[in-house]
């Protein structure tokens, strides 16, 4: 059920960001005809106390072509690498927009002082997950800053897309901050609780975890329900929102998972690809076409 008016606004304060001035470091890494990648670094407004983990970083694709519109993208959980979305960002850059690829917390460089490679993987089951969730929710915010203050952004034309892990943070930002005007979320899902609870490789660990505590399913879906899409996604919000979704999704279970997401959203447009969560990587060209094409609506109003 959606939380009551009064619960819901104690939910959206713990996502209120404050814009400030902050140090950042932006240094070009490669350059071709149609772009320039840079390496972008700052601090995270949210402090967790790992230091690797609290300095944001990601690759800025930066098209030569003039544009004031930008798509942040939010990774996978298990890549060993950002290649998949860097292609992504690749491909949007191409298409007249910047891109910036934002690793989140504990992801790649960000998990070195742990030695672990993305959220799911940290020690301290899910009362751990929902501060990296929401420390990912705070970051892509204070990217949306830089773009805006630092490159030219028109602040009405931010979008995301967000890829499995990086789905769910995406629906989280752009169901709760409306200076995001478009979404593309990809292998994504709501209801959390079961997510954990159906035990796929992704999220094992966790429910291995709390079962160890001894706690149970009425305390899981309690625990996670602050970092749960379902809890914000609402069909205003959903004008904006494009999926793409595994009819045999094993982490986002298709029928109790994505198409609650989708309900919830006020059933906006969906791409169903045969497949699992991992085996629909061969339609990669067709869903970054189905990608595209929605920004090019909702950020620069073509279609």
């Amino acid at each position: 059920p959606a939380p009551a008016p009064a619960d819901r606004a104690a939910l959206l304060a713990q996502f209120q960001y404050q814009a400030e001035p902050f140090p950042f470091k932006k240094v070009r890494v490669n350059r071709i005809p149609t772009f320039d990648t840079y390496r972008v670094e700052m601090p995270s407004p949210v402090e967790s106390g790992v230091d690797s983990n609290d300095t944001v970083y990601g690759y800025y694709y930066k098209p030569r072509m003039r544009t004031n519109a930008a798509v942040i993208v939010l990774p996978i959980a298990a890549g060993k690498d950002l290649t998949l979305e860097q292609s992504v960002a690749i491909y949007l850059a191409h298409r007249g927009f910047k891109a910036f690829v934002m690793p989140m917390p504990y992801q790649q460089e960000r998990g070195r002082d742990l030695k672990v490679k993305n959220v799911l993987k940290l020690d301290g089951g899910l009362e751990m997950f929902t501060l990296g969730v929401r420390q990912a929710v705070m970051d892509v915010k204070r990217v949306r800053q830089w773009l805006v203050e630092k490159e030219k952004v028109d602040a009405d034309r931010v979008g995301l897309v967000g890829i499995s892990l990086g789905s769910l943070c995406a629906s989280i930002v752009h169901s709760t901050d409306p200076g995001f005007k478009a979404a593309a979320l990809v292998l994504s899902g709501g209801d959390m609780a079961k997510v954990i609870w159906h035990g796929s490789k992704e999220t094992i660990k966790i429910k291995n975890e709390i079962l160890a505590q001894g706690k149970d399913y009425a305390w899981t879906e309690a625990t996670v329900r602050p970092m749960d899409p379902l809890t914000y996604a609402t069909p205003e919000r959903g004008k904006g929102v494009y999926m793409v979704n595994a009819e045999q999704d094993e982490v986002f279970p298709f029928e109790e998972s994505s198409k609650k997401l989708q309900k919830a959203y006020g059933d906006p447009p969906m791409m169903v690809l045969p497949g699992d969560h991992y085996s629909v990587a061969v339609f990669i060209p067709v869903v970054l076409e189905g990608v595209a094409k929605h920004m090019r609506k909702h950020l620069l109003g073509k279609e």
